[in-house]
């Protein structure tokens, strides 16, 4: 059955409705925390594949955690409600904002911990656990970028930037830990 032209404009897809829209604070906090965890991720995981499986994982948890504990302590204190609300209050608002960017950021350790159990060799597993964080990146940074109103040329223009950022950062880790 054809559709009439009003049906046809009510099929906008959800990120285009959400882009109709400002995107709010907590949207942009866990655009900012998954960007900066998956390149914490990346980083980790190229800095250290020479370090066996454990101490690994341990070394990128650790990491992870830290930079979770940086992440609410610097929303908080630069939270424009600071005087309003108890410190407390706003860190616990920060720490649910950005606690599932942050735990996404664990995908690429996963990635690489299944790998290595399914038998690939330590190192090309870390490596995928690398390329797989800077997909994260990419899935991240994208929606955010375009929910900004970013389009057409910006867009391939903000994504190659951020694939670019990514490589250099996993390349100068590679290259100053070996």
């Amino acid at each position: 059955m054809p559709q009439s032209a009003s049906e046809k404009v009510c099929e906008v897809n959800w990120l285009e409705r959400r882009s109709q829209r400002e995107l709010g604070r907590e949207a942009a906090e866990r655009v900012s925390a998954g960007c900066y965890g998956a390149i914490v991720a990346a980083s980790t995981l190229a800095g250290t594949a020479e370090l066996p499986t454990g101490k690994l994982t341990l070394l990128v948890v650790a990491t992870n955690l830290v930079y979770f504990g940086t992440h609410v302590l610097a929303y908080s204190i630069g939270d424009p409600d600071l005087e309003r609300q108890h410190l407390h209050r706003i860190a616990a608002r920060h720490a649910r904002v950005a606690a599932p960017m942050i735990s996404a950021a664990f995908l690429p350790l996963i990635v690489a911990l299944v790998l290595e159990a399914l038998g690939v060799q330590h190192d090309q597993a870390t490596n995928i656990g690398v390329f797989t964080a800077a997909g994260l990146l990419v899935v991240v940074a994208l929606p955010g970028a375009y929910l900004h109103g970013l389009r057409g040329w910006r867009l391939v223009l903000i994504t190659l930037l951020i694939v670019a950022m990514t490589a250099l950062l996993v390349v100068a880790k590679v290259w100053l830990t070996h």
